[in-house]
């Protein structure tokens, strides 16, 4: 199994780039459209989709429950994909959200400014102007979305095994260099079966996790962890009712095996029930 994400600018090619590497490499490519399957499988309207997804949200969108849940979801959706073995996965801060996954390649693919801006009027027939307004608010958008959701910067270089700068480059050559990459030998170390079961058990996490925040409204005091499909609540809750909504909403998610509530119950005056 081998997993690269790849984080790209407008206008760089990186989109291009990610599925002409995919193919090379004979793996799955995956964009907006099956994360956005998985996210309206998870119960996510298409219009919040497009309002979060890659998006810088507004100061009170940051505040909302809605929020919250897409945080869990996408993170969930991501773990899913990337259980699936060989892909290639396009944005959506899968360089944040894999980053300590043994094996993954995280590539960053840029280049400059003004080239960007020329390729936009000439593949697009975009004036001038609104090439470059475009692109800021793209860059905007992508350090906003991975600011907001995991507190990362997309030009940090720690966040990538490869940088490519596409200003003098042909696709070709950025393809040979991610196959390159992918085929050394630091690269296949997520093959384990081990690997695949943390994945998997990280997308069931956030998903109940998701599931949770519906139900508390964010504000009760419980921790989740799942270990090959086993879910353990613990911590307090202000009522048996959330409890037990909990537990029944945990279990209704497809892969969980089974669930320990070890949720403790305090009251008003502060007694644990």
């Amino acid at each position: 199994m081998a997993i690269v994400t790849v984080s790209r600018q407008m206008g760089s090619f990186g989109d291009e780039i990610a599925r002409a590497a995919a193919e090379a490499l004979d793996y799955l490519f995956i964009e907006k459209v099956q994360i956005s399957e998985i996210l309206s499988r998870s119960g996510l309207s298409i219009s919040d989709i497009d309002l979060y997804d890659e998006k810088k949200p507004s100061i009170w969108r940051t505040l909302t429950i809605q929020k919250e849940r897409f945080s869990h979801l996408i993170r969930a959706a991501m773990y899913e994909l990337a259980a699936r073995k060989n892909v290639v996965i396009v944005g959506r801060g899968g360089q944040v959200i894999l980053k300590d996954i043994p094996g993954a390649l995280h590539i960053r693919i840029i280049a400059p400014f003004t080239l960007r801006v020329a390729r936009l009027i000439e593949q697009r027939g975009y004036k001038e102007y609104d090439a470059q307004r475009l692109i800021r608010q793209g860059d905007r958008d992508s350090s906003g979305y991975l600011g907001t959701y995991f507190d990362a910067d997309p030009n940090s270089s720690e966040l990538y095994d490869l940088v490519i700068n596409t200003r003098g480059m042909t696709l070709e050559h950025c393809v040979e260099l991610i196959t390159h990459a992918v085929g050394t030998d630091g690269n296949k170390e997520s093959t384990s079966t081990q690997v695949s079961e943390m994945l998997s058990d990280r997308a069931l996490l956030h998903r109940a996790k998701a599931a949770v925040v519906e139900i508390t409204a964010g504000g009760e005091l419980m921790s989740l962890d799942v270990e090959r499909g086993v879910v353990t609540l613990s911590g307090l809750v202000g009522s048996d009712s959330v409890s037990h909504g909990c537990e029944q909403a945990i279990l209704k998610i497809p892969g969980i095996v089974s669930l320990h509530n070890r949720l403790g119950v305090q009251s008003k005056d502060g007694r644990i029930l």
